[in-house]
């Protein structure tokens, strides 16, 4: 990264064994914790694999596994000798796309030179043993496979860049320094100062439909042999990148020398214009030949807007939300020197500080698996940034009530410790107009854990006290013959059943409302049985989520077959589940629940998987507000089943 940053690298050892972490300055509503022991080593760069562990490289040639609970485990998974003078080492680790198949780790590293000769750079394969569960996390003896052997380096120790990465076309990319030889960024007889794109085996992709390209911008003639691996020239030193999920959007930060940090545009075929420009683009006459920056920064110290070297790459696009809505498609990095973590809005590539003071130098970042943001620093440190999660605030269960085993029927689990206070309510006639049939004379019961009644209302006015409470909570029903019952509860499972009066049927409403949203408690599960139909009579949940800025991980299931084993007569057959946000928009649709092999994979991990393959399951996140989730029968099946929504860590 330039002799300067080889010198803050040194002095970051000081670091090491302190035990000692400051907490770093995050927006309100965040808060950091450490993610496994420290590694007490110089760390470089890391990866999450596909079932959640986050691989750490050192420095040194150790590569670490952070088990997916957050412990850091005491094997390596391969040690290599490595150069590791200046900034070399072992400086990148990625995962094959077809990993749970292959179970192919790709790492880049410094060869030592040989008798005196020169060190390089080499993108290497190693196979994890899979021969007992607990093996994978070690890779087979003997597995290496070298899979790219770089250009030979020059004495100097600097500018080897290091990231690895596949990109959604299935392509290894690799970023590589120009070896502080600023010409080499400019050339195209040697592969130093470049983006790379080969094949998982190593081949380049010269031939139809998608081969690398043949020319650059500025740049006379056309790279030949293992040259023909360059994707992207003109780069000093391409320390991070990485490409956004869900589209073929790179970009690549590219370390500056005295004046400029940078956040390119990942182009194939650009030329970053290392060593003739750097920074942004002069006026009024930019080189058309060359690509600026969409976003640059500083040199400077003490500030959290300047800094001394580009780290970190990260857009917020997780599978699982976590961060608040307003994150999903902003870009987060960070600099090694100054301590902060800085987001990027793509839309009009400004940038505004996330975090500051960290407690180290920052090498990398990701977004994890749960949707939270990591970052490792140089000490051997990985931090978890996470935004305090909401919590259900109310859910509602709609569907037709009949008599027998097909009354409404509403589970709810109260967790954490102390009481919670909560209004339960069972509505019928003020859905008139709004749905056909409604029941019109609803009847409200509260059942204990163990089953006992513990109370029960038919109109909500009945009891003076009652009323008051009701009243005062601001929910009080609008028809005076629909149910009420405000309770403060302690931890545990109870039931709400809603029937019609005098055996009467028609379309009812369960509600459950948390009334102190502060207490030690939370509403942890909710369900709601009853009888689904077709049209209008379909089984509707309502949900709603907040008291916090972040997002709630939770499962939602539908259930049918599996009633049978409960006594329950007459079970959905074959639930389908949907799931739509409060503008009605589908988040998802999901038939059976292990259709999906990566959503089955969270849903068994979180152990609440349906016990029948028929039934309906997602694992989300979702952020503070409303949400309805629907249960059909397929084919227009009906029968009794029942919606569930778990709140999980």
């Amino acid at each position: 990264m330039g002799t300067r940053t080889i010198f803050i690298f040194a002095a970051a050892c000081s670091l090491i064994g302190s035990g000692v972490l400051n907490a770093a300055t995050l927006p309100a509503g965040f808060t950091e914790s450490a993610w496994g022991n420290s590694i007490a080593n110089n760390c470089t760069a890391m990866a999450f694999a596909p079932d959640g562990r986050l691989f750490v490289c050192t420095q040194n040639g150790h590569l670490r596994v952070i088990d997916a609970g957050g412990t850091l485990l005491g094997t390596d998974f391969v040690t290599l000798t490595v150069d590791s003078n200046g900034e070399r080492g072992l400086l990148g680790v990625a995962f094959d796309p077809n990993y749970f198949n292959n179970h192919y780790v790709y790492v880049y590293y410094t060869v030592p030179g040989v008798s005196g000769g020169a060190a390089h750079n080499r993108i290497s394969r190693f196979t994890a043993d899979t021969s007992m569960p607990a093996n994978e996390n070690v890779a087979v003896a003997g597995s290496e496979l070298q899979i790219l052997n770089l250009d030979n380096l020059s004495s100097a120790t600097n500018h080897n860049g290091g990231a690895i990465h596949f990109g959604p076309d299935g392509k290894l990319y690799a970023g590589v320094g120009e070896n502080a030889t600023s010409s080499n960024a400019q050339s195209l007889s040697n592969r130093l100062g470049k983006i790379l794109r080969i094949n998982s085996d190593g081949s380049i992709p010269i031939t139809a439909p998608d081969p690398n390209p043949t020319s650059f911008p500025g740049i006379t003639g056309s790279p030949t042999g293992v040259n023909r691996a360059i994707w992207a020239v003109g780069l000093r030193n391409p320390f991070t990148f990485c490409f956004q999920p869900g589209t073929t959007r790179m970009f690549i930060n590219d370390v500056g020398q005295s004046t400029w940090e940078e956040v390119n545009d990942g182009i194939a075929g650009s030329n970053y214009g290392w060593p003739v420009v750097e920074g942004p683009a002069p006026s009024p006459s930019p080189t058309p030949s060359y690509r600026y920056p969409l976003l640059y920064y500083g040199h400077g110290s003490n500030s959290t807007s300047t800094g001394c070297a580009i780290v970190g790459a990260a857009f917020y696009n997780p599978d699982i939300l976590q961060f608040p809505a307003s994150y999903v498609g902003k870009y987060f990095f960070g600099d090694l020197c100054n301590g902060w973590i800085r987001v990027m809005d793509t839309s009009n590539n400004t940038s505004s500080v996330f975090a500051s003071g960290l407690s180290g130098s920052l090498v990398d970042l990701h977004v994890g698996p749960d949707g939270a943001l990591y970052y490792l620093l140089q000490s051997g440190q990985v931090m978890r940034v996470q935004a305090n999660p909401s919590q259900a605030l109310n859910i509602s269960t709609r569907a037709r009530v009949e008599t027998g085993d097909n009354v409404l029927i509403g589970g709810f689990i109260i967790t954490g410790s102390g009481g919670k206070k909560v209004i339960m309510r069972a509505i019928g006639p003020s859905l008139s107009g709004l749905v056909p049939g409604p029941l019109a004379d609803p009847v409200l019961e509260l059942h204990a854990p163990g089953g006992a009644l513990i109370t029960s209302n038919d109109n909500w006015q009945d009891d003076p006290a009652q009323k008051t409470e009701i009243m005062n909570s601001g929910l009080a029903p609008s028809n005076n013959l629909e149910s009420a019952i405000v309770a403060t509860l302690q931890p545990g499972a109870y039931t709400a059943i809603v029937r019609g009066k005098n055996g009467t049927s028609g379309v009812g409403l369960a509600e459950i409302f948390d009334l102190d949203t502060a207490a030690g408690s939370q509403l942890g599960n909710m369900s709601g049985r009853g009888f689904v139909q077709t049209g209008d009579n379909v089984m509707i949940g309502g949900l709603i989520v907040g008291n916090n800025i972040g997002a709630a991980r939770v499962v939602v299931r539908a259930i049918g077959p599996s009633l049978s084993g409960y006594g329950v007569n007459n079970p959905l057959a074959d639930p389908v589940l949907e799931l739509h946000d409060s503008n009605g928009a589908l988040i998802g649709v999901n038939d059976n629940w292990q259709d999906d092999p990566d959503q089955a994979a969270l849903i068994m991990d979180s152990g609440l998987a349906p016990s029948n393959a028929l039934e309906s399951a997602m694992l989300t996140g979702l952020a503070p507000g409303p949400y309805t989730a629907i249960i059909r029968g397929k084919n227009g099946g009906t029968g009794v089943g029942l919606i569930e929504v778990f709140k999980v860590q």
